[in-house]
């Protein structure tokens, strides 16, 4: 009988383990080699005939950094002076299936999805339906015992809120979260109770929760569920191919999502991005994200005022600019990664999802946007999407200079 029961609590506890690790065990299973046939596969649209020379070499570099990245499938659109001029998709959406990416194949953008949500806030300012300087506690319950935080904190990443933990939940880790929430509400479950990790101002933390607070926020000042009001602007915007990524939707041109170990790929671990929709939740193709980015290039959606404060670096409450350039969901600051040590500005934003990553980035003194989207995880490298990008990035550049 002692034995019986040892066996049990053994097993139990094998079970226990098993979903409170799941992907870990997981990523051992169901490996398969890449096919060769997926970096011949290649769509490519021409949309503007004056630089069909500058395409085509940047449509070589996307085939050498489709081979050297292994994903699965590769997407790019660029735009010049706010319209799309070439767009291409090498690679597979679906491997087993053998089904091509096409430039309206729908990624996982994960923390791109923040520079989104910061157009929609600039325009709830800009309408005058939220100030900067209100508080979180103003409009969201459950954090009256807390310092008070402001939705500029919340939208530049300085007030104190925590990133992704471990949980008792299955799996351990919240970033691989299978659980599906039924509003933005009940999400805030996961960490609202939590200490700051400092004084709201003083210092700066990356935090995609930030995020999941700030669509709470612009709920109730907008009156509309947050997926409502992100469709509003989409749709202005014409992002038609831009949505909140709903496990139980079946959405038939989104990608399937992989790991990518050297030669061999295999379904990444199926998650639920609805604790955090604002932060790292949509999926797009880069013609929709460029679209997004041509934002900040006019006043025809938001006005110069607006478009300015969400794309200036804030200062923490001693007047030292945070670390990274943040401004309210846009990264802006001069790289010399590029055409030789060239002082360039870019205001952009990439993210990683779970098997798949993104990147879209602003050119203002060219007038071009550019945006790179592949369906594979990090995985243990670092991200690599500006080494991909930058290549192409300076052939338009070049051309945009001897014009």
């Amino acid at each position: 009988m002692r034995k019986y029961l040892v066996f049990s609590l053994l097993g139990l506890l094998g079970l226990l383990s098993y979903f409170l690790f799941e992907n870990i065990f997981t990523w051992n299973f169901w490996w398969e080699p890449l096919p060769e046939s997926l970096y011949t596969e290649k769509e490519v649209h021409v949309i503007d005939s004056s630089y069909a020379l500058t395409i085509n070499r940047a449509s070589k570099e996307l085939q050498r950094v489709h081979k050297e990245s292994k994903a699965p499938a590769i997407s790019i659109a660029v735009s010049i002076d706010r319209k799309i001029i070439w767009t291409q998709a090498q690679g597979f959406m679906d491997v087993k299936a053998r089904k091509p990416a096409t430039s309206e194949t729908m990624f996982r953008i994960g923390s791109t999805s923040k520079a989104l949500t910061s157009i929609v806030l600039g325009k709830l300012i800009q309408d005058q339906k939220v100030r900067l300087d209100q508080d979180v506690q103003d409009f969201v319950s459950g954090f009256e015992d807390k310092k008070r935080i402001s939705i500029k904190q919340l939208a530049s990443h300085t007030s104190g809120i925590r990133n992704y933990g471990v949980c008792f939940c299955f799996p351990i880790w919240e970033y691989y979260s299978k659980k599906a929430y039924t509003s933005v509400e009940s999400s805030l479950e996961i960490f609202k109770n939590d200490e700051l990790l400092f004084e709201p101002g003083a210092n700066f933390s990356y935090s995609t929760y930030n995020y999941t607070i700030l669509s709470a926020v612009m709920e109730q000042a907008s009156g509309l569920n947050f997926l409502e009001l992100t469709d509003q602007t989409f749709s202005a915007l014409e992002m038609h191919r831009t949505m909140a990524d709903q496990s139980d939707l079946v959405i038939e041109k989104r990608s399937e999502f992989y790991d990518v170990s050297e030669n061999q790929y295999k379904e990444a671990f199926e998650v639920d991005l609805s604790n955090k929709w604002a932060g790292g939740g949509f999926l797009s193709t880069p013609s929709d994200l460029v679209r997004a980015g041509n934002v900040l290039l006019s006043d025809n959606y938001l006005n110069s005022e607006i478009i300015e404060l969400i794309t200036t670096p804030q200062k923490l409450d001693n007047e030292k600019e945070n670390t990274q350039g943040y401004a309210l969901g846009w990264r802006n600051y001069k790289t010399r990664n590029i055409l030789d040590n060239k002082e360039v500005r870019i205001i952009h934003h990439g993210g990683v999802s779970v098997g798949s990553q993104s990147l879209l980035v602003v050119f203002p003194e060219y007038r071009m946007v550019i945006s790179l989207l592949l369906n594979k995880s990090r995985g243990s490298e670092k991200f690599q999407l500006f080494n991909y990008l930058n290549p192409i990035a300076e052939i338009f550049i070049s051309d945009i200079e001897l014009k």
